[in-house]
């Protein structure tokens, strides 16, 4: 029987304990009616969570109607997402935007709920087309092993991932689902060939089943489980030796010389090591890679920008750094004893009416200036290339982009430097330099006190399905 089979999965590859509370994906196909069935009835407590999308109008009501209904017979807890997909994509991308949303949604469940396991539908065929996907878009060893029978559905988060009718078949879970008139709605949408799974699906697998035997999809599935263990044994203790070599955890960081001296394939694997930990979603394919591995040669200074964020060339090391989402503004005017919030931190201005015995407080975060030369309100904005400054105890103006230079200013936190202006003369660059004409000279009655305030208390040194 079924259950039976599924439950002889579950203890091997110890994906759940005996009653167990799980959130189970459910869109109302009939792989995941069956799963949240089984599950049910090996005496898990399951919670639903279903997503509609919206895309198909009705036919995705209808879904939601559906597993509604059966819940509610069964008194099981739902959860339901409702979007529009399609507005929210623009009709690009929509099953990679559908998966991630559906992920997300289940993760924000099972945080609520208290539950660490997630378990969805994914079945033996479903391993077999996507080893045959991976393996057309020319992925290495680790895109043919398919889909694990358990993963974290975050890197390092606290959720798991499991895949309870990775050894079932399509056709057996059809069958069952008849015979125990178990309900499901068909998704028209997945026998259109617009999407390369379909085709896999409908054109490539039934050639193959008819030049090759009925049993290919088992065998291809076979072949990713027997990938998947050589990779636990030999694989993955080599990867974390290898990436111990080379990597500086505290810079967010690939060490030049070490990485230089692996062999190219470890070179590359290194670099997408580098992309899955420090910059999630960037694209993980061998022409980012090539890029990437070109930085190892280039000039430091020299970057690669993804959406995700940005890849330095520093003098020592290769830099990873995420790009910066703030919702707060990377410029603004600064006015006496007012905070102004910016970009990665605040920046206040205080009006002393005495000047303190000491000036030099050993923080680079704080500045004193002269307040009778201050003419208020003082620009804050990000530096430019072309800015210029004279810097205190000096006579004539250098560039900013020297200066940073000079101070070893790691490449990739330049971009995010500030500079307080009073009009177009650079009055500090913020954490660095104080400029020689605002400087508190013997005859100073009263200073303006600076005081850079970062988001973190120190400057940040910063999976295949």
């Amino acid at each position: 029987m079924l259950p039976e089979r599924v439950r002889h999965f579950i203890e091997t590859e110890a994906l759940l304990q005996p009653g167990q509370r799980v959130v189970v994906g459910v869109s109302g196909g009939v792989d995941s009616m069956v799963l949240l069935e089984v599950l049910r009835r090996l005496g898990y407590r399951p919670v639903v969570a279903h997503v509609n999308y919206r895309l198909r109008g009705a036919d995705s009501d209808a879904d939601e109607a559906l597993v509604r209904r059966f819940c509610r017979r069964h008194r099981l807890p739902l959860r339901v997402a409702r979007l529009d997909l399609q507005t929210r994509t623009g009709g690009r991308a929509i099953q990679a935007t559908a998966r991630q949303v559906r992920y997300a949604f289940f993760r924000r469940v099972a945080l609520r709920e208290g539950i660490d396991v997630v378990a969805v539908a994914h079945q033996r065929d479903d391993q077999a087309e996507t080893l045959l996907l991976n393996l057309m878009r020319g992925s290495g060893l680790e895109g043919l092993l398919g889909m694990w029978p358990k993963r974290r559905l975050e890197r390092e988060g606290p959720i798991w991932l499991v895949r309870p009718l990775l050894a079932v078949s399509r056709t057996e879970i059809e069958a069952w689902a008849r015979a125990e008139g178990i309900p499901w709605r068909e998704d028209v949408s997945n026998a259109s060939l617009h999407y390369r799974r379909a085709v896999i699906r409908h054109e490539v697998l039934p050639l193959l089943a008819r030049h090759f035997g009925a049993g290919v999809a088992a065998r291809l599935a076979h072949t990713a489980e027997l990938l998947q263990a050589y990779y636990e044994a030999t694989f993955r203790p080599e990867l974390r030796r290898r990436w111990q070599e080379v990597v500086d955890e505290s810079d967010r960081a690939l060490r030049l010389e070490p990485l230089r001296t692996q062999p190219p394939v470890w070179q590359q694997r290194l670099i997408l090591e580098a992309l899955r930990r420090w910059l999630p979603g960037a694209p993980q394919r061998h022409r980012v890679v090539a890029q990437a591995l070109r930085l190892l040669q280039a000039q430091p200074g020299r970057r690669l920008e993804l959406p995700q964020g940005t890849i330095w060339r520093d003098r020592n090391l290769l830099r990873f750094r995420s790009r910066s989402r703030s919702v707060r503004p990377d410029e603004g005017l600064l006015e006496p004893d007012r905070t102004l919030q910016l970009a990665g931190g605040t920046l206040v201005a205080t009006l002393l009416e005495t000047v303190p015995e000491r000036l030099d407080e050993g923080v680079p975060l704080i500045a004193y200036v002269d307040a009778d030369r201050i003419r208020w309100p003082l620009r804050v904005r990000r530096w430019r290339p072309g800015d210029r400054m004279q810097p205190l105890g000096m006579r004539g103006h250098r560039k900013i982009s020297d200066l940073l230079t000079d101070l070893k200013v790691p490449v990739d936190r330049r971009d995010q430097c500030y500079v307080v202006c009073q009009n177009d003369e650079i009055v500090w660059l913020v954490g660095y330099r104080l400029a020689d004409p605002f400087r508190v000279r013997p005859e100073t009655r009263r200073v303006v006190k600076l005081c850079w305030k970062p988001e973190q208390s120190l400057p940040e040194k910063s999976s295949v399905s």
